[in-house]
């Protein structure tokens, strides 16, 4: 990693703290070696880490490409490029940089573990499930590996092996949440009420780069665009202070965006949101968990809208709850869930929640909205079958809700 200097010098002082978690004198520490040899690979390199760590990830791209030309031998420096790749998903660039790493290290596991990431996100899982494989010969306590193992596995089918992985991934340590979560799903844990918080952001910071592609052409998906509808012919007034709730790139906020007079997203994945900031349609954008955000807001909204978000969601009552507390009198609430046969919520083999139509009646009661509609369309396709959702607009009562509204909302426990 380049003239590593005196023993003792400002670079291995520099190193020292960076194993130690000291980033900021560590980070200060490489650019005073970098101030007197602009090109020395090792302060690069490592403070393209650190600038990787902080979640800057195009300055991290930056630093530790000029750290390769300078020496294209170092294993580690590939396999950390390709760890900034994922995080700016570009995943194609990412892979061949852990191939390099491979190809000068063929054990290195953390370019193995790289590998099996962007294979996962690539639709890959053969590959993917090979690199992790390998990766586990080297370093069989791994929780974190033997879990993308058992998702793998359970991908292709293999639900007994995939369930075996999930319960060594358990052993080693790994996220309990979403292991019980995985297993809820395969009706082998309770199930519960939403989906683990970390479970949803890495799903999403590691789909944003495709998602749009995936969804309007994959699965044609268009429940964005009838929640977006649905919103505009409800909405009070215009131009309208609108939240939306899990915006992720911004699909349904850009059919909302011509009736808004302020547009705020929430979306709990940094990845996704960086897509939304690209289409330059939000006045401002919050990465945060929705329920955390919704408790801090006070009337600030006359829309909320929420396109294919709740289905993380079981128990909507605090989603709901939120939202109508963030709303203005008058102003509604739109959102898409998919539909439940009967019971009012269950999680489906695709981690994701279906609930019935009584089930959203019962839950806008109980959080004071008035049910203006909830109507069944198809929201987009999966394994050659339409996915049947609910669409449902609840309004708060004030202005523009009639007492007549009100009345019957109160006798028929929210239907209007």
């Amino acid at each position: 990693m380049g003239t590593p200097g005196a023993v003792g010098g400002p670079y291995e002082q520099a190193v020292a703290l960076h194993r130690g978690g000291q980033l900021e004198q560590a980070a200060a520490l490489y650019r005073d070696v970098l101030a007197t040899d602009p090109e020395h690979a090792g302060a690069l390199h490592l403070l393209g880490v650190i600038a990787g760590q902080d979640g800057r990830y195009a300055e991290a791209a930056v630093l530790i490409e000029r750290a390769i030309a300078r020496d294209a031998c170092v294993a580690a420096a590939h396999a950390n490029l390709g760890n900034v790749q994922i995080g700016l998903s570009e995943f194609d660039r990412a892979l061949e940089s852990y191939d390099r790493a491979l190809a000068l290290q063929p054990d290195h596991r953390q370019a193995l573990e790289g590998r099996g990431r962007a294979c996962s996100v690539l639709g890959r899982p053969v590959e993917a499930l090979e690199a992790y494989e390998r990766a586990l010969d080297l370093d069989p306590g791994c929780g974190e590996s033997w879990l993308c193992r058992g998702d793998i596995l359970l991908t292709l089918g293999r639900t007994s092996d995939g369930i075996s992985s999930l319960h060594r991934a358990a052993a080693c340590g790994a996220d309990a949440d979403r292991i019980r979560f995985a297993l809820a799903a395969l009706g082998r844990e309770p199930v519960p009420p939403a989906a683990p918080a970390a479970y949803v952001r890495d799903l999403f910071d590691g789909y944003a780069g495709r998602f749009d592609a995936a969804l309007t052409e994959g699965l044609d998906y268009r429940a964005h665009r009838l929640v977006a509808r649905l919103a505009l012919d409800h909405a009070v007034a215009v131009p309208a202070d609108i939240l939306d709730l899990g915006c992720g790139t911004g699909l349904c906020g850009v059919h909302v965006h011509p009736a808004a007079r302020r547009l705020a997203g929430v979306d709990i994945s940094s990845g996704m949101l960086e897509k939304a900031r690209a289409r330059g349609v939000y006045t401002e954008l919050a990465c945060a968990e929705i329920v955390e955000y919704l408790r801090e807001r006070d009337a600030e909204f006359d829309l909320i809208v929420a396109s294919d978000v709740l289905v993380y969601f079981g128990d909507l009552a605090p989603v709901v709850a939120g939202a109508r507390r963030a709303l203005r009198g008058g102003g509604c609430l739109v959102y898409s869930v998919e539909a439940a046969d009967g019971a009012d919520w269950e999680l489906a083999g695709t981690r994701r929640y279906r609930h019935s139509k009584a089930y959203l009646e019962t839950v806008a009661a109980a959080a004071g909205f008035v049910v203006a509609t909830i109507d069944a369309q198809v929201l987009r396709r999966d394994a050659d079958a339409d996915v049947l959702g609910l669409l449902a607009v609840l309004r708060v009562p004030g202005l523009g809700t009639s007492s007549d509204d009100r009345e019957v909302a109160a006798r028929d426990g929210g239907r209007a």
